[in-house]
């Protein structure tokens, strides 16, 4: 287990036990992050206007040309909004763990501004650890084991541009990024992903970001980003189409595809089946055709 990951783990066992007690200091620290996380999301007006931040640049480059545009999008549901005030409880309460642990050369969060491709990216990280910055994610079961597993499983499957907004916020700083700190929401479960970049691949990584806001301003031809994926069942093809996982997530997904059906999977025999965003529906089992 990772040395400050440890520190966490011991002193919230310790404090089950009652051998430690968050200070009022610290309390303190976390009931006005709260508060601001509070103010954010409930009181202070959102600005919708297009422009590149930490939290969108690591997303396709064809779902901002989207935003940019002002394509027709998906509302989120209420849900959406809970998700980020929980997250934002999360996040102040790991923060004031982290504090109360003793983890060495700890520091809260603050603004940072990176110069990419000219354009000026302002954001707040979560927090720093030994001069680099981290971040804080609440996560579902599924994405805690498999997302945020390690560094390269995140790579792997980053549809919200996790691995990217650090690297931001890493050259705001003239560092590396530190890596993320992962809360499972459904089980309490806290994991600790520490960043393996070097400068070579920051390098390159920035200049990936480099290219899409360079297109982005340029305002070059859409192109899908992704292409579908034929569905299986039980290993097998079925002849239907379905988007791939980061385009199942995107707002502008029915944009994007307009003969887009949603509907619970054609082919699952479980009680509760799943949604499966198809592009192609050209074979429906006999007893699933009454409900096409």
């Amino acid at each position: 287990m990772e040395p400050n990951l440890a520190r966490v783990v011991l002193w919230l066992q310790r404090n089950l036990r009652g051998d430690t007690e968050m200070s009022d200091e610290t309390i303190d620290v976390v009931l006005e992050d709260m508060r601001a996380a509070l103010r954010k999301q409930f009181v202070e007006k959102r600005d919708n206007k297009f422009k590149v931040r930490p939290s969108n640049i690591g997303r396709p480059l064809c779902q901002l040309q989207m935003e940019k545009a002002g394509a027709p999008s998906i509302d989120p549901d209420y849900n959406f909004l809970m998700r980020m005030v929980l997250g934002d409880i999360v996040e102040a309460v790991l923060k004031g763990v982290i504090r109360e642990a003793g983890v060495p050369n700890y520091e809260s969060s603050g603004r940072v501004t990176a110069d990419v491709a000219g354009e000026q990216i302002n954001g707040e990280y979560d927090l720093k650890i030994d001069g680099k910055v981290y971040d804080v994610k609440s996560c579902s079961d599924w994405a805690y084991k498999k997302k945020f597993e390690s560094w390269g499983a995140l790579k792997e499957d980053d549809a919200f541009g996790y691995v990217d907004r650090l690297h931001i916020y890493a050259k705001g700083h003239d560092n590396l990024p530190g890596g993320i700190w992962a809360v499972n929401i459904a089980t309490g479960q806290i994991n600790l992903i520490e960043a393996l970049d070097t400068d070579v691949t920051q390098e390159r990584r920035l200049q990936e970001l480099k290219n899409k806001i360079d297109k982005l301003k340029s305002d070059a031809p859409f192109e899908r980003c992704f292409e579908d994926v034929e569905e299986t069942f039980n290993k097998a093809l079925t002849g239907n189409r379905k988007l791939g996982t980061t385009c199942s997530w995107c707002k502008y997904r029915f944009e994007c595809w307009p003969t887009l059906q949603e509907r619970e999977s054609v082919f699952s025999k479980a009680k509760s089946k799943p949604m499966v965003s198809y592009t192609e529906l050209n074979n429906i089992p006999e007893q699933e055709k009454a409900y096409a």
